[in-house]
């Protein structure tokens, strides 16, 4: 309340004012503030009321909200998910009743009328297929991995494409591991692309500005920069290759250390002029020993951590350049400059491309790439060899030489040679080769009965071919060369085909026009496995390429199977339905795996759930007004302004006299 300090007995009336004006004024603004308490509920609601829990409050506010925006994400998350479950459920049950109609076709119980009819369900089946591969939700394809926002698959030729990249896209869950709430397309529909590997190195030379990031390093690791010791006949110099970028800054400071230890003497450091993928150094009269410091492992990265005998040229370890888009293609070991055509074919078409005019091997990209057949070229993951990819689900890709040319041979990417093994051939299944029959009756090795094929030759002879043992297409040629060698069958050859992919049976035998021509034995699918079962009155007997390449999807096999009914081909209509048996099993996987990732999901939220209130409730602690305080602190308050405007009267109302009295 308003009062005059014990201390002051006489104070001017101007003092007695201020003093009591401003007591009015703390109790008017303790009242105010309690009221906006009591109307707002609050205790604190600006920073000046309480700094300390202000920042408390600021702190809980900016978790809250996180765990607000969490829940948000969560929430859609689990409607991804759910629809993303609903398509899969979908996809199975049409690939069960694809299936179901295969296996229906199977066998002598179905007619080339009946299965041209449900050629066309099957038709539909994929379509629908399709269009659930290309479902959204909220603008988001749920099959398109990272890439939400593109048609995962669309069509492209006689094939279809797949365009999603990614495993699944992934939003702030609040999680300590990451949980996709899109998928894949292969995760759902298998294997969306397949690729022709490159089976040579390809070796580029080095060159001066070759990075070092290039480099594949003597060890395999890549060039760990850092410093090296070198010792010049006794002397030790260190040189830091930490700043170095390209194999020519290596070169030089070397040059540089040894010369200024061995001035005059003559000492050389290049790239080996011969091999060029490795240093070699030559000190004139001084011996030079070079080697890491500690953990370094700069020089044997660079393959020179050795001694280098002086007066010799030495060199070191092979540090594997690696291939790049802007490599040279005049760098690459065994390569024909300027290069020839090669033949690509894919779902049913045939592009012959003529490389002469690509420099680098981002040009060889581009090229294919320009063809619009749904593949694409690749630096393997090895970084020493070209593959080439296929990404059209029903297309079968092979690659192949034209007119006798070696360019496909050269960059190691023909998809049909002498080392193509028979277990890859017609997607896998291999070739179908007789061995170890019995005779029924005796119970011995029966050896005729485990002849594959018969082939006939234009003058009548014949010879039968056993491949037991055949693993790859070179075995296969030998079997086939020896038989007729046997059989005194000649001028015959076997070898692969000079234009396209496949095998050719050349015969020279008499009279001209007459038929060559192969027959299987003994029910053995080998000839027809190979591609060579029929004849031709032509001098040459070329076979299919059965050594494609196709990517294994459901779409594919449903593909085939379509394909296989309207063609009224049972043994196709086989291996697509088992084929789907696979895909099947796939898409329930897929779908298991959603279900995990939905149930993390239903975890999550319930904990957030929890945390937030908590934190809510911190809140409130910090922030939130004690009701029957305030209540009791504002009557107070109330009874104190009383007071002070009854003394504040009385005080102003006194005078001289009063005090004399």
């Amino acid at each position: 309340m308003s009062s005059i300090p014990s201390n002051l007995a006489r104070v001017p009336n101007l003092l007695v004012s201020q003093v009591m004006l401003s007591a009015l004024q703390r109790t008017n603004q303790a009242l105010l503030g309690t009221q906006i308490q009591l109307a707002s509920g609050l205790r604190v609601n600006r920073p000046s009321d309480d700094a300390l829990a202000a920042g408390t409050i600021s702190v809980l506010d900016d978790i809250i909200e996180r765990r607000d925006q969490r829940l948000r994400n969560l929430s859609h998350g689990e409607s991804v998910l759910g629809n993303l479950d609903a398509a899969l459920a979908d996809a199975s049950d049409m690939v069960q009743e694809a299936r179901g109609i295969g296996l229906s076709q199977i066998g002598i119980g179905s007619d080339a009328e009946t299965r041209a009819l449900e050629a066309l369900v099957i038709d539909a089946t994929l379509n629908a297929l399709v269009n659930i591969a290309n479902r959204q939700y909220q603008q988001i394809f749920l099959f398109g991995g990272d890439a939400t926002a593109r048609q995962p698959v669309v069509g492209l030729l006689n094939g279809l494409r797949y365009q999603g990249q990614g495993d699944g896209l992934s939003t702030d869950l609040g999680l300590s591991s990451e949980i996709s709430i899109t998928i894949a397309g292969d995760e759902a529909f298998g294997s969306l692309s397949a690729r022709v590997e490159g089976e040579r190195d390809l070796d580029p030379i080095m060159l001066p500005n070759t990075r070092l990031v290039d480099l594949s390093g003597a060890r395999g690791f890549g060039i760990a920069l850092g410093s090296i010791n070198v010792d010049v006949d006794g002397t030790d110099v260190t040189v830091d290759l930490s700043d170095a970028h390209t194999i020519g800054d290596v070169v030089t400071e070397l040059q540089t250390a040894i010369l200024s230890v061995a001035a005059g003497a003559g000492t050389t450091v290049q790239i080996h002029p011969i091999t060029e993928n490795r240093i070699e150094i030559m000190g004139n009269g001084v011996d030079i020993t070079i080697s890491d410091f500690g953990a370094d492992a700069t020089a044997a990265d660079l393959g020179i951590n050795t001694t280098f005998p002086g007066g010799v040229p030495t060199t070191g370890a092979d540090i594997n350049p690696k291939l790049t888009e802007l490599t040279l293609v005049s760098s690459l070991s065994g390569i024909t400059v300027p290069m020839g055509t090669i033949r690509i074919i894919n779902a049913g078409q045939t592009r012959d491309l003529d490389l002469s005019g690509a420099t680098t091997i981002q040009d060889i990209m581009n090229a294919v790439e320009g063809l619009n057949l749904g593949v694409r070229v690749e630096i393997a993951e090895t970084g020493d060899r070209l593959d080439f990819i296929n990404e059209l689900s029903g297309g079968q890709m092979g690659i192949a030489e034209v007119a006798g040319g070696m360019t496909a041979t050269e960059l190691g990417v023909r998809s049909f040679t002498g080392s193509t093994e028979l277990a890859d051939f017609n997607r896998g299944l291999g070739v179908e080769i007789r061995t170890g029959s019995v005779d029924p009756i005796t119970g011995l090795p029966d050896p005729a009965a485990d002849l594959d094929f018969r082939v006939t030759v234009k003058d009548g002879g014949s010879f039968d071919v056993d491949l037991a043992g055949a693993v790859t297409v070179e075995d296969v040629l030998d079997a086939i060369n020896a038989a007729a060698v046997a059989a005194g069958i000649g001028p015959f050859s076997a070898g692969l085909a000079a234009d396209g992919n496949g095998i050719e049976l050349t015969d020279g035998t008499l009279p001209v026009g007459g038929t060559t021509s192969v027959t299987a034995l003994n029910g053995s699918h080998a000839a027809e496995d190979l591609g060579i079962l029929g004849s031709t009155t032509s001098a040459v007997l070329t076979g299919e390429d059965r050594a494609t390449v196709a990517v294994e999807s459901v779409f594919t096999h449903l593909i085939e199977l379509r394909d296989a009914l309207a063609a009224n081909d049972g043994r196709g209509i086989s291996l697509a339905t088992d084929r789907l048996e696979r895909d099947i099993s796939r898409l329930a996987g897929a779908r298991a795996g959603v279900g995990v990732r939905s149930r993390r999901m239903s975890d999550a939220v319930t904990r957030e759930e929890d945390l937030r209130i908590q934190d809510i409730a911190l809140r409130s602690e910090v922030q939130d007004l004690d009701y029957a305080e305030a209540a009791i602190r504002f009557a107070s308050l109330q009874q104190q302004l009383q007071a002070s405007l009854t003394t504040a009267s009385r005080l102003t109302g006194l005078s001289l006299l009063d005090f004399l009295r």
